[in-house]
């Protein structure tokens, strides 16, 4: 999660003659340097995953449609919850992916009587989840969700409500990894996730990479499909792997 480590390595890259590149950026604003350099030596940028915000640098960009991963939890909630309540929000703003998250989720439940009691910044880590919800839950104990931007995110909340003995949750991720899965299937708060395949994300991406360095047509934008997992299906998807 560092970067300038980051653009450091693609500098080394570039020095190593590199035909094209398969970017995932760890800030997608502050990537910005690489991507003028990688410009600047003619290099084919294949943006993964997150989307950088510079996005006229990108040859061509393949993701999930986060904002369907995020209104596929905000649908959930809705069902579970028609009368509404007050929940709080776990985002990252220098993350693309997870604002989209967000907004998908913030449409899915507008006008359907839920208070944000709290909404801050998570980085998209399990720890610092985890210390930020076990805040929440003194400061608001009566909250009914709790809306993660990613998986890792969803699972410090469910560890600080585990140990708040705080059942009565529902969590939400995205991703669908095996871990948030495997939490799925036991049953407890965490009751769902907006899946995302990133074995689909890193077939389509090479697909499109060598479109690009073969001269053949290709697509700017790929978007890979979301769904949600949760109990009704998550046997279906497995806990030992991604889809």
């Amino acid at each position: 999660m560092d970067v300038a480590l980051q653009i450091n390595q693609i500098e080394d890259m570039i020095a190593q003659g590199i035909d094209a590149i398969f970017l995932n950026p760890v800030d997608w604003e502050g990537i910005r340097p690489a991507l003028a350099m990688l410009e600047e030596a003619g290099i084919p940028i294949i943006n993964y995953d997150t989307e950088v915000k510079d996005f006229d640098y990108v040859t061509a960009y393949v993701g999930s449609d986060n904002k369907n991963a995020g209104r596929v939890a905000g649908e959930d909630l809705v069902k579970r919850f028609p009368d509404g309540g007050k929940i709080a929000v776990l985002d990252s703003p220098t993350m693309n992916s997870i604002n989209d998250r967000i907004a998908g989720f913030m449409e899915a439940i507008e006008g359907k009587n839920f208070e944000i009691v709290a909404q801050q910044d998570a980085k998209g880590d399990l720890e610092t989840a985890l210390g930020i919800t076990e805040d929440i839950l003194q400061a608001h104990p009566d909250i009914i969700a709790i809306m993660g931007g990613n998986d890792p995110t969803a699972l410090g909340a469910l560890a600080a409500a585990k140990a708040a003995n705080k059942t009565d949750l529902a969590i939400y991720g995205v991703d669908g990894s095996p871990d948030a899965k495997a939490a799925i299937a036991e049953g407890g708060p965490l009751v769902g996730t907006g899946a995302q395949s990133p074995i689909s994300i890193g077939k389509q991406s090479v697909e499109v990479a060598y479109k690009v360095l073969n001269g053949e047509d290709f697509e700017k934008r790929t978007p890979v499909e979301t769904f949600l997992i949760n109990e009704e299906n998550v046997e279906e998807y497995g806990t030992d792997g991604w889809q």
